[in-house]
C-alpha cells in the first residue's frame, strides 16, 4: 500500500522564487529558543509572537508594521539594536512577507541569531551594503536595468532586487509577476549590514528549493523545473533538526566541529587549536596569518617592503595584501598583484581579489611570475607577453568543472558544486581602457564570498596558475579557529583532522624542508598555539622549486 511519501515525494525545485512558502522542518521561534537561546516577551501574544536575544540587542516579531505610506500586514520582522536598554536606537531591520520561501525567513532570521552569537560585529554594525551583491546575482544569471533613482535586477524566473540610488532608501527582493496571492517580498532597512543582505543574494542565486509536490503552487508549475530532491540546495542555514523524512543522501555527513587530535593540555592552559585539511579549496577560506607568511617568503627573497604593499627587487612585480581594517569592494580589492614590463614602466597586467580568497592562490600567482621573470632573463623588455587569456582557463576544464561558450568567444565555467564561477570575455582594449576586468573568478558562499578580477593583459599563464590552484584537488591545512563554515558548506566540505606524526611521517624530505620555509605543515613536534593558527602560503611544490 503506498504511503504519504509515496503519494507526495520530496523534488527539488527550480527557481527558488517560485518554489512557494514550503514547510521549514521547525517552527521559526522554535529554532531560536532551543538552538539560540531566545526568550519570548511575557507581554506578546501567540498571534503576534516577540522574541528577544539573550544579549536584548536583537528582537523577531510579527505583526503589522507601517512602512511609508504602506502598511505591511502580517510580517516578521528582524530588528538590531544599540544596546539592550529600553532605550535603545535601532540599527537596522529587515521584513518578511507571510509568502516568502522559508529558505530566506529561517535562513536570514537565524543566519543574524548565529552571528549575534558567534560574531556579533557583522550584525550589531549600521553599515551600508558592499557593492558586491549585484556580482553574487549576475553570476547566477541575474540581469540588471538601471535607472535614474534605482536599479532592478531580475531574475531568470520572476524576482526582482530594487537597489535605490539613495543610499537611505530601503532595498527589497520582491516576487511580483505572479498572481497576488503568491506575491512575497523581503524588504531591509538602508542600514543592514551587507552580512545580512549577502546572505540574502547567496540564497536567492541558489536556485533551487526542497519541497514536496503538493507545496508547488500550482499558478507556478509551468514555470519551474522539478528534478530529483537529491539535486537541491540545502538551505544555508543551521537546522536545529534535519528534516526527519530527507532521503539519506541529504543527511550531514559531517560533525559540525572537527574532532581535535592533539593531546589534551595541561589544566590552567587554552587548548591548542586542532589541524584539518579541507577540500574543495574554496571552502578553505583565508585562514589565520597567511599574508604574513607570504610577506615574510617574499622578503626573505629581497622584496621591498611598504605600508601595504611589496616590489620586488628588479621592480616588475608588487603585491598588496589586506590590512585587516577596511572591508574591500570591487574598486579597492584587498590582495592586488601586479606586473611591469620593466622598472618604472606602467601597470601591464594586474590582478585583484578579496580577502577571504586562500592566500594559496595569490601565492601561486606570485611565484608564476617569478617563474616568467626567472626564464626571461633581466635584458628582456616584455617579459610578460599576454597571449590568449581563455586558454587559462583549461585547468578549470580539465578538473571537471561545467563549461559554456559564448558564440563571441566568452567562456564560462562552474565549479562540480556550483559555488564558484569563472568567465574570461575575449579581451580588447576596451576592458583596460574602462578599467573594466577580462575575466573573473567568483565564490559566492554565504559565509566565504570573494571575487578574482584578472585584467585584459594578464598573461594566461598567470591565469592558469590561479585556476589550476583553485581547482587542484589536494586539500589545504586550517586551523579550525579559522574555519567558517555554514550548515551546506558542510554537507560539501570535506573537513579531515590532521595527524601531526602521521603527516610529519608521510612528508617526504622536500615537502618537510618546504613546510620548515612556510610553516604551514604540521611537524613532529605537538603543534604550538600559535605554530597551528596559521596557513600555508604556498603548496610545497613551487617552494621548493
Amino acid at each position: 500500500m503506498p504511503t504519504d511519501t509515496d503519494i507526495d515525494p520530496l523534488v527539488a525545485v527550480r527557481p527558488l522564487e517560485l518554489a512557494g512558502t514550503g514547510t521549514a522542518p521547525s517552527d521559526l521561534g522554535d529554532h531560536l529558543i532551543t538552538a539560540y537561546g531566545w526568550e519570548h516577551d511575557p507581554d506578546s501574544t501567540p498571534e503576534e509572537p516577540l522574541l528577544v536575544s539573550p544579549c536584548r540587542r536583537m528582537a523577531l516579531e510579527r505583526g503589522d508594521f507601517p512602512l511609508g505610506r504602506t502598511i505591511l500586514q502580517n510580517h516578521w520582522k528582524l530588528s538590531a539594536y544599540d544596546s539592550g536598554e529600553e532605550d535603545a536606537t535601532e540599527l537596522w531591520c529587515a521584513w518578511f512577507s507571510p509568502r516568502t520561501p522559508y529558505e530566506l525567513t529561517h535562513g536570514l532570521v537565524l543566519d543574524a541569531a548565529g552571528r549575534l552569537e558567534s560574531d556579533p560585529a557583522t550584525v550589531l554594525a549600521d553599515r551600508r551594503a558592499g557593492d558586491d551583491i549585484e556580482r553574487i546575482l549576475s553570476d547566477a544569471g541575474w540581469t540588471t536595468e538601471r535607472g535614474t533613482w534605482r536599479t532592478f535586477i531580475h531574475s531568470p524566473g520572476a524576482a526582482t532586487l530594487l537597489v535605490p540610488s539613495h543610499p537611505e532608501r530601503t532595498l527589497a527582493f520582491s516576487l511580483g509577476n505572479t498572481s497576488s496571492e503568491l506575491a512575497w517580498e523581503v524588504i531591509a532597512s538602508p542600514w543592514t549590514p551587507e552580512a545580512i543582505l549577502r546572505t540574502a543574494a547567496v540564497t536567492v542565486a541558489s536556485d533551487t528549493a526542497l519541497r514536496r509536490r503538493s507545496e508547488i503552487p500550482a499558478h507556478h508549475l509551468a514555470r519551474v523545473t522539478i528534478g530529483p530532491a537529491a539535486s537541491a540546495s540545502l538551505p544555508r542555514w543551521r537546522p536545529l533538526l534535519a528534516a526527519p523524512d530527507l532521503p539519506p543522501d541529504l543527511e550531514n555527513p559531517l560533525p559540525t566541529t572537527p574532532a581535535p587530535t592533539a593531546a589534551e593540555p595541561p589544566r590552567g592552559t587554552d587548548p591548542a587549536p586542532a589541524l584539518v585539511t579541507v577540500t574543495p579549496r574554496h571552502y578553505a577560506g583565508p585562514g589565520r596569518g597567511g599574508a604574513d607568511q607570504i610577506k615574510g617568503h617574499l622578503a626573505s627573497l629581497g622584496w621591498t617592503v611598504d605600508t601595504n604593499s611589496m616590489t620586488s627587487p628588479c621592480g616588475r612585480l608588487g603585491l598588496a595584501w589586506p590590512d585587516g581594517t577596511d572591508t574591500p569592494t570591487r574598486q579597492s580589492a584587498a590582495w592586488r598583484v601586479w606586473g611591469a614590463q620593466h622598472r618604472g614602466a606602467g601597470v601591464a597586467w594586474r590582478i585583484t581579489s578579496g580577502d577571504l580568497v586562500p592566500p594559496e592562490l595569490i601565492a601561486g600567482v606570485v611565484d608564476e611570475a617569478l617563474a616568467i621573470l626567472d626564464e626571461a632573463g633581466p635584458d628582456t623588455r616584455a617579459p610578460f607577453q599576454p597571449g590568449v587569456l581563455g586558454l587559462g582557463f583549461l585547468p578549470l576544464a580539465e578538473a571537471g568543472w561545467k563549461s559554456e561558450v559564448d558564440p563571441r568567444g566568452a567562456v564560462s565555467f562552474r565549479s562540480p558544486d556550483g559555488y564558484v564561477n569563472a568567465h574570461c570575455d575575449v579581451p580588447t582594449a576596451l576592458h583596460d581602457l574602462r578599467g573594466k576586468p577580462a575575466a573573473r573568478i567568483s565564490c559566492y558562499r554565504a559565509r566565504g564570498y570573494w571575487l578574482a578580477e584578472i585584467s585584459a593583459n594578464t598573461p594566461s599563464r598567470l591565469a592558469s596558475a590561479l585556476c589550476r590552484d583553485l581547482a587542484s584537488p589536494d586539500p589545504l591545512v586550517r586551523s579550525t579557529t579559522g574555519l567558517h563554515l555554514d550548515a551546506t558548506d558542510r554537507k560539501v566540505a570535506i573537513v579531515t583532522p590532521v595527524n601531526p606524526v602521521t603527516a610529519e611521517d608521510r612528508a617526504t624530505p622536500t615537502e618537510r624542508r618546504a613546510a620548515a620555509l612556510s610553516g604551514s605543515a604540521p611537524t613532529s613536534a605537538a603543534p604550538s598555539s600559535s605554530a597551528t593558527a596559521t596557513t600555508t602560503p604556498t603548496s610545497p611544490r613551487k617552494l621548493a622549486r
